[in-house]
């Protein structure tokens, strides 16, 4: 048993290891400041600031397609995404990957399917966030797999391609919905800091709100772009 322990040792510590292509997680942008939303101004100085510390954005599918990679992931599929983020994204020649609760297509201050597909063809990736946005560790593993299955299977209707990325709900995860997940057909998902790992299916991300100071989260947290 004390010849396994440096092996256990050695898998725990990968286990724990981070992504080392920084990712960021957005909700919204807007207005004004709170737990999920960026002001405008905010942002588009942050988008200054990434631009000037070298770094190429990206989506999570093209991970490695480029050089100095950073991805910026938006959850659960906001009307600002279309009316504000898509424009300033495309003032600085950036991707991003934008996050759809299929559920809430269409409601009151989400994307419509017009929408949706809008933000496709301007390049930007589309993954699923599920449908009903449902904790899933929470959840039935019959539930877990509706949730990833019938998300991925409308996206890929109204789309008419395959979706390959997902955001866990509340960044919660576990093995078993980490497997589900790979089971379901997906290649790349995110979570979040706590739960995140380098794990393909299950990347940590860095959350950003309307009192986040980007650089300051970003320092020791990521390498630099340059």
């Amino acid at each position: 048993m004390r010849t396994l322990l440096p092996l256990l040792l050695l898998l725990l510590l990968s286990c724990a290891r981070k992504p080392d292509v920084p990712i960021l997680a957005y909700h919204s942008v807007g207005a004004t400041a709170d737990d999920y939303t960026v002001p405008e101004a905010t942002f588009a100085r942050q988008l200054d600031w990434i631009d000037q510390q070298g770094f190429h954005s990206t989506t999570l599918s093209r991970l490695r397609a480029v050089e100095h990679p950073i991805v910026l992931t938006f959850d659960d599929g906001k009307e600002d995404a279309l009316r504000i983020v898509l424009p300033l994204l495309q003032k600085h020649g950036m991707r991003a990957s934008f996050f759809i609760i299929t559920a809430m297509v269409g409601q009151p201050g989400y994307l419509t399917w017009d929408g949706v597909r809008a933000l496709d063809r301007a390049g930007m990736e589309i993954g699923s966030h599920t449908v009903d946005h449902e904790r899933l560790p929470d959840a039935s593993d019959e539930r877990v797999r509706f949730e990833l299955t019938e998300s991925k299977r409308e996206l890929e209707k109204q789309l008419g391609h395959p979706i390959d990325a997902l955001a866990y709900p509340y960044n919660s995860v576990r093995p078993r919905i980490v497997e589900a997940a790979r089971e379901a057909g997906y290649h790349v998902a995110v979570s979040g800091r706590v739960h995140g790992s380098a794990d393909a299916l299950n990347l940590a991300r860095i959350s950003v709100n309307g009192f986040t100071d980007l650089p300051r989260a970003a320092a020791g947290r990521f390498p630099p772009g340059r």
